[in-house]
């Protein structure tokens, strides 16, 4: 029987007076990676999590806690730590809720009538691996594994992951002390770091001194005696990387040798007060990782600091003995160290900086100080002429964030710096005065009701204000879009990005309204990319989320209406060309390019009006952005059409 199928052209476009996006060479930022959340509990295993996270949000990046979960012996009685229902219980014979230690050899004294043992690695790569229980990280495994088979759909998939802390027996006192952080079961407040609390490895520091120690012999294990605290953290993170790319057949883009470098918590946390510090650190792991095909491909991002809220927070805290290094004196002294600016591959930092969204207009200072620097000294006390990150010519991933109240507003008056709204703002200033690649929320869930670290629950689902606020940058910014020019006139309370997908031929713009009123705005359509006609928008306000429209191109341009702290996404691209092709007797092949924009095939049966279009359900390969699908030759014949429907 004859086949006949039918070519339409799907397509989308943006183009006004308020606003003019501008494409060329000159007007593009920087290029992104992609969105996503790092982990908590074990919802990331359910049907609905998944669904949400790779086909609604379509999340491209999955972040995950590297600390070592090691086997018995080692991690026998909670890491031998007081604990509820656990020998020694809750409080321990120190009369607190911890085991403390100084260092590696104090770490095996005697504590409730037990010794906690400490796993010396040898150079056996395969043999180290051994050490580790991968069963504890089941959930980020088998999430990593689902999003590698996502990858083609998504535009990329990337796993990266960040070290709270090392194995215990490699930190060192601090000389901090642990404050009050509340009764039972919290540590005794003046608590000297590092100690385990209930299994974590809370605070301390790494011992960075590379001297070979005899608790580290390594002749049992094949090698030629003592190690270093340095060698056996760098032997750990390799084999522990191994062993976890090997259990659930993943591979890791990026690892961050250190969350939150500065920060001593009562979980899992460590410290490296001094640039030298974490320099050694990176240039071990870098070496170690190195030795092995396997290894090699992954890259290092750091320092992974926290986005302080004044300039101190980008320079140093303290001095003398309590000096801290901070944010961009950490960029400054890896640049001044050719192999551990080799070793570094890009920069990531955590955005918890407010100052971009306490009043209408703020001005993200701190974001503008991390990418740019300064000149001039900011303040009495920190130097003049300090770069920003984008001075070193590499990229920098927003790696955690989080804080805001579950509702749309909040407060309910005044100015919403606070709530879902002001998470897109933060967003949105972290894409344009911080110039990342790649924005990572804190969790997309943690088995709650959602909360200041959530974006949504398994109760709230896709009605989550804090998740629809994401939604609107995550689910249209495809990884490998470039931010171009978006300049608005006319406004003050009118923000806007804009983002061009080459590869897609699609064109992303968010629009966020600052102020109480409504605002109506006209887009110019830029000529890149070409033959747009149509654009779909998707806005949301304060109980009104995410509503869907289709709105024609006239006379080059687009014209919305966007509420009061509203936020919309406009997204559109060129037109896609159906083929076919005789496979055989009984079926054809269609195919069309940039499958992955935004099309869908339909079919029907006839062309006589009323014209009955269904979406077409069989199976669609994805290659090199191609899509195929296998349809069979019906007898009464069958019609074909790509639809943008995204």
């Amino acid at each position: 029987m004859p086949f006949t199928f039918l070519l339409l052209f799907g397509s989308n476009a943006v183009r006004g007076q308020n606003i003019s996006i501008d494409t060329s060479a000159g007007a593009r930022g920087q290029t992104i990676d992609g969105f996503g959340t790092c982990l908590s509990g074990s919802e990331g295993q359910q049907a609905w999590w998944q669904e949400l996270y790779f086909d609604d949000l379509e999340s491209s990046i999955l972040r995950v806690d590297l600390t070592p979960a090691f086997k018995s012996p080692y991690s026998d009685f909670v890491y031998n730590s007081p604990w509820y229902g656990n020998n020694p219980g809750l409080p321990g014979p120190d009369g607190n809720n911890v085991r403390t230690y100084t260092n590696a050899a104090d770490y095996t004294r005697l504590f409730a009538g037990h010794q906690a043992g400490i796993a010396v690695l040898g150079p056996d790569i395969n043999q180290n691996t051994n050490y580790f229980n991968f069963d504890a990280v089941k959930v980020a495994g088998t999430l990593a594994a689902l999003g590698q088979t996502k990858a083609a759909r998504l535009g990329d998939f990337k796993l990266v992951g960040s070290l709270w802390s090392p194995a215990p027996w490699v930190k060192v006192q601090s000389g901090n002390l642990c404050p009050n952080l509340g009764g039972s079961p919290m540590p005794v407040a003046g608590t000297p770091w590092p100690f385990i609390w209930g299994g974590n490895f809370a605070g301390g520091k790494l011992d960075t001194s590379d001297t070979p120690l005899s608790i580290f012999d390594d002749s049992a294990q094949g090698g030629s005696g003592p190690t270093s605290a340095l060698t056996q953290f760098a032997r750990c993170t390799a084999a522990y990387l191994r062993g976890f790319q090997q259990t659930y057949h993943v591979r890791f883009y990026a690892v961050s040798i250190q969350n939150e470098l500065n920060f001593e918590e009562f979980y899992n946390s460590c410290t490296y007060p001094l640039s030298s510090g974490y320099i050694a650190a990176l240039k071990a792991v870098r070496t170690e990782l190195d030795k092995y095909p396997d290894l090699a491909p992954i890259r290092l991002m750091g320092p992974e600091d926290l986005l302080g809220g004044d300039v101190w927070g980008m320079w140093q805290y303290g001095s003398g003995s309590s000096l801290i290094h901070k944010n961009l004196q950490y960029l400054q002294n890896i640049a001044g160290d050719p192999q551990a600016a080799a070793a570094l591959a890009f920069f990531c930092i955590h955005g918890y900086a407010s100052d971009g969204v306490s009043a209408a207009n703020a001005t993200p200072t701190v974001w503008n100080w991390w990418a740019n620097g300064w000149t001039g000294s900011p303040t009495p006390g920190v130097p003049p002429n300090v770069k920003g990150f984008t001075a070193y010519a590499r990229k920098s991933w927003m790696t955690e964030t989080s804080g805001e109240d579950p509702a749309w507003l909040s407060p309910t008056t005044g100015f919403p710096n606070n709530g879902a709204w002001s998470l897109a703002l933060r967003l949105h200033q972290a894409l344009t005065a911080g110039q990342e690649s790649a924005w990572v929320y804190r969790q997309m869930t943690d088995g709650n009701s959602v909360g200041a670290s959530t974006l949504t629950s398994q109760a709230t689902l896709t009605n989550s204000p804090k998740y629809i606020a994401a939604k609107h940058f995550f689910r249209y910014i495809r990884p490998g879009a470039v931010r171009v020019a978006a300049t608005v006139s006319g406004s003050t309370n009118l923000l806007a990005s804009a983002f061009l997908h080459e590869t897609n031929q699609s064109l992303t713009v968010v629009l966020l309204n600052s102020g109480s009123s409504p605002l109506s705005t006209t887009i110019a359509l830029p000529s890149q990319p070409p033959g747009l006609s149509q654009l779909r928008v998707f806005t949301s306000s304060d109980s009104a989320y995410w509503q869907a429209a289709t709105v024609p191109v006239a006379g080059g341009s687009i014209t919305v209406s966007l509420p009061g702290y509203g936020v919309a996404t406009l997204y559109g691209t060129s037109p896609a060309t159906l083929t076919a092709r005789l496979a055989g007797p009984d079926t054809v092949v269609l195919s069309w390019p940039r499958a992955n924009a935004g099309f869908a095939l339909q079919f029907a049966s006839s062309l006589v009006p009323p014209v009955v279009w269904a979406t077409d359900t069989n199976s669609v390969s994805l290659s090199g952005g191609l899509g195929t699908v296998i349809e069979p030759i019906v007898s009464r014949g069958r019609f074909y059409r790509l639809t943008f429907d995204y």
